[in-house]
């Protein structure tokens, strides 16, 4: 996709994702603007996570996502009581734990998902950035102990 138009689509949709919204999610903004949206997820009994997307190309291609400490250091060892999304295997891209879901880049690229393209995907109400970002919420919500 061409960049002008990858950054009109993130615009249009991290619209969505207002303040109010992050904060009664529990959600903390890093940063939000193109390419980039930075959030971390915090509740009281919980080990915070923090998500970093990249997104080049959007919606051509799902995000990157990387997985991130509380001061923005790559995860190299994921807590305990993580959802398997939050795969503590090392992705054969990146060598670090990763997010394996639909809708992330290191997913998709992965040689076990190959077969589930991205392509049928992009156009879904729950693949927008808002959609992806409440999905990996549950899935943090959901995988705590």
């Amino acid at each position: 996709m061409h960049e002008l138009l990858s950054q009109r689509l993130f615009d249009e949709q991290v619209k969505h994702l207002t303040p109010r919204l992050a904060q009664s999610r529990g959600w903390v903004v890093h940063q939000v603007s193109y390419p980039i949206l930075d959030f971390e997820f915090q509740t009281e009994g919980r080990t915070p996570i923090r998500l970093r997307l990249n997104c080049q190309n959007w919606n051509t291609q799902p995000p990157s996502i990387d997985l991130l400490d509380s001061a923005g250091a790559y995860l190299q060892k994921l807590p305990g009581g993580m959802s398997l999304v939050f795969n503590p295997s090392a992705h054969e891209r990146t060598g670090r734990p990763f997010v394996c879901m639909r809708g992330s880049l290191e997913y998709h690229t992965h040689p076990s998902h190959l077969s589930d393209p991205w392509e049928g995907l992009r156009t879904s109400d729950n693949y927008t950035l808002g959609g992806i970002l409440t999905q990996l919420w549950h899935a943090w919500q959901n995988g705590q102990t």
